[in-house]
């Protein structure tokens, strides 16, 4: 194992805690109400905890489908896995199923299952997965599933307070502990998938066969990676929307200081993408304070950017042909 390596990633992930911990700490006390006890812990820390969670499992998500699809544009948004959960929440929530609840939460996870799966089966041919087709199926499923948000929004209680905006734009506004109980247990279990894969995901860049021959299973591992991904992103999805980018963003940004070893890549992408999606909340929610801005807006206007630098980079590299 490269020493210097090692040394830079633990160096990363010092300076990503410690940031982390200025982040959590600022939320706690800044914002337009007043710092009391029933305010700190009831509105403002499951708040802060949530960014914190969706954060890192977005971003763990991205460097995943990335490495099993081989595809650098891959990230939950754009290939429909996020869209499909907010379907999967959207429609549970017509039904009656509570928000911030466990079952809403495995609504969300079933329909981002099912997403991923007609996406994967639409792009592959042979074993192998068209760049273009994995773009251009997970738009397709976008919208689908948006759609489908729209059409069970008018079914969804008044009370609830949930619209098609909160989906499609993302907002921590109405976390609760509740919520919070609703996402992490899944999450925790798809980062433990994530990093026990890691080291297995790294030979899929060369291709099924090559990473055969190294004695890893192809298969397998895709199976368990985009089972990681859909339990990284569904749950947090049902309780916050849909926040794009932060799965494109946090892994290519590490990977001009990491490479692309997923042993490392994995777990500071989840430390980093925890702190961009910190970040951003802490942004909108004080930038035009009382007002809020969408944490999704703030991601996007950072994400979007760098969507089109690594759309144009695989234009020239011919990546793009169908």
């Amino acid at each position: 194992m490269n020493v210097s390596l090692r040394g830079r990633f633990a160096l990363i992930m010092m300076i990503g805690v410690m940031a982390v911990g200025v982040v959590f700490a600022a939320s706690l006390v800044t914002g337009f109400a007043d710092v009391s006890p029933q305010i700190v812990w009831s509105i403002r820390a499951p708040r802060v905890v949530l960014t914190l969670v969706v954060g890192a499992g977005l971003a763990v998500a991205g460097g995943l489908l990335q490495g099993v699809f081989g595809n650098p544009l891959a990230a939950p948004s754009i290939v429909g896995v996020s869209a499909s959960g907010a379907a999967g929440a959207s429609i549970g929530a017509a039904l009656g199923i509570p928000f911030n609840s466990i079952p809403l939460a495995f609504m969300g996870v079933i329909l981002a299952g099912v997403g991923l799966i007609v996406v994967r089966a639409i792009a592959s041919r042979d074993g192998k997965v068209n760049s273009t087709a994995l773009l251009l199926g997970g738009v397709a499923i976008s919208f689908f599933s948006l759609a489908l948000v729209l059409l069970a929004s008018p079914f969804i209680s008044r009370e609830a307070g949930r619209s098609f905006s909160f989906w499609a734009n993302g907002s921590f506004a109405l976390a609760t502990w509740s919520g919070v109980v609703a996402v992490a247990p899944l999450a925790i279990v798809g980062l433990v998938i994530a990093f026990g894969i890691a080291s297995r995901v790294d030979p899929l860049s060369l291709g099924s066969v090559a990473a055969r021959a190294l004695g890893v299973d192809a298969d397998r591992v895709t199976q368990y990676a985009l089972v990681a991904v859909v339990l990284l992103v569904a749950p947090g999805v049902t309780v916050v929307g849909i926040i794009a980018f932060v799965g494109l963003v946090v892994p290519h940004a590490l990977r001009f200081f990491l490479g692309p070893r997923n042993t490392f890549l994995l777990p500071a992408s989840a430390v980093f993408g925890g702190l961009l999606v910190a970040s951003a909340d802490f942004i909108s929610r004080n930038m035009l304070a009382p007002a809020e801005i969408p944490v999704g807006a703030v991601t996007a206007l950072v994400g979007a950017p760098v969507f089109l630098v690594l759309l144009r980079q695989m234009v020239r590299r011919g990546v793009m042909s169908i």
